[in-house]
Order: structure tokens, then C-alpha cells, then sequence
């Protein structure tokens, strides 16, 4: 996949501005990315400490981690890469992965009606606890690639391991996934739809 060269441009820019201080540059990372981080942790960690990893991040990419960044692959891929490790260095400091008890996805626009709401909702808690059954490196790769619309040259890059494992761990992921939802009853054929709809 090529990348669009405002693409590229803007996100040296957005990344130098933010390293130099700049306040504006700084309030349009955060409100870009808050999403894509509070989603990141939020299904890998206690809820109680989402919040605090998200700030962590935020903070080490002000300090340091934006100076290092000089247009290799996607912004995007770059600050993931930053919340992975912060991840890896939680549960390192907890000894265990705690998982949220219960998905918040993004509010909507469009209002539904209160059952299809209800639907939806379940339908995610579903999809959100198979997902949490999902060894953590499975559950990673699956979530950085339909979440956060990263490819399989990207994901290696945040994670550290090969490209063909990634595409390996994605193949798994699908199928282990797959298995869970038809064992609770969850229409299967509709649970890429969810996990995409979800990303959004």
C-alpha cells in the first residue's frame, strides 16, 4: 500500500510540531488518536487503569517519542508501536492482564431504536469477550488490523515479530474467534461485519 504524500507530510509535520511544543499541534494529536488509544487499552487492561495508560502514552510521545519519528510508515503505526509497549510494560508491572468487564464503543451519530440498541450492544459484549478469550498476541495482531486499519507490514513493525507471523496470528486469530462466537450461539457470518462496524 502506497502512501499519499500529504499523508506523509503532514504526519512529519504533526509529529515535529508536537516534539517543538506546539500547543495546537499537540490538542489535534490528542484528539485524532485519544480514540484509537482508549480502544487499544481498553480491552487489554482493568478499567480502572485505561485512563492513566492512554495520559502515559501522550506524555511519552510529547517528551521523546514524536522527536524520533521521521516519516517511516504511518503516524498511526508509530504511536500504537509507543501504546504497545507501554502495554507490554504494564503487564510486566501487574504480572497479569486484567480485562474491562464491559465494551464502550464510540457513540454514534445515528440514534437507533432502543432494542436495536440493546442488539448491538450484546452483540459487541459478545465480540469484546471472545475477543478478551483470545491469547494477548492474537488479540493484538486481529485488533490492529481491523481497528486500526493497520496492514500486516505494520502490525510486525508495532509488535516486533515477522510479517508472515503476523498474517499466521491473524489467520488463527479469525478462526479462534470464529469457534468462540458459534459456541455462544452469535451469528458467525455476521462477526467480521461487527468487528469492522466496531472500528469505525
Amino acid at each position: 500500500m502506497h502512501r499519499d504524500l500529504k499523508e506523509f507530510s503532514d504526519d512529519i509535520e504533526l509529529a515535529r510540531a508536537c516534539a517543538s511544543g506546539d500547543l495546537d499541534a499537540r490538542r489535534r494529536l490528542v484528539r485524532e488518536y485519544h480514540p484509537h488509544l482508549l480502544r487499544f487499552f481498553g480491552n487489554k487492561v482493568a478499567r480502572a487503569h485505561v485512563g492513566d495508560l492512554v495520559n502515559d502514552t501522550f506524555i511519552r510521545l510529547f517528551e521523546r517519542g514524536l522527536g524520533a519519528y521521521g516519516g517511516q510508515g504511518r503516524l498511526r503505526c508509530f504511536i500504537l508501536g509507543v501504546a504497545y509497549r507501554r502495554a507490554l510494560e504494564h503487564f510486566r508491572d501487574d504480572e497479569r492482564v486484567a480485562h474491562r468487564d464491559s465494551w464502550s464503543g464510540d457513540p454514534s451519530d445515528r440514534r437507533p431504536s432502543p432494542s436495536r440498541m440493546s442488539a448491538q450492544k450484546r452483540r459487541r459484549q459478545d465480540l469484546c469477550a471472545a475477543l478478551q478469550r483470545l491469547p494477548a498476541k492474537l488479540q493484538t495482531s486481529l485488533e490492529l488490523y481491523y481497528w486500526n486499519g493497520l496492514t500486516t507490514d505494520e502490525i510486525a513493525a508495532v509488535v516486533g515479530r515477522p510479517t508472515g507471523t503476523v498474517r499466521w496470528e491473524l489467520r488463527r486469530a479469525r478462526e479462534l474467534l470464529k469457534e468462540s462466537l458459534e459456541a455462544a450461539d452469535f451469528d458467525a457470518s455476521e462477526w467480521l461485519d461487527t468487528l469492522s462496524t466496531s472500528s469505525a
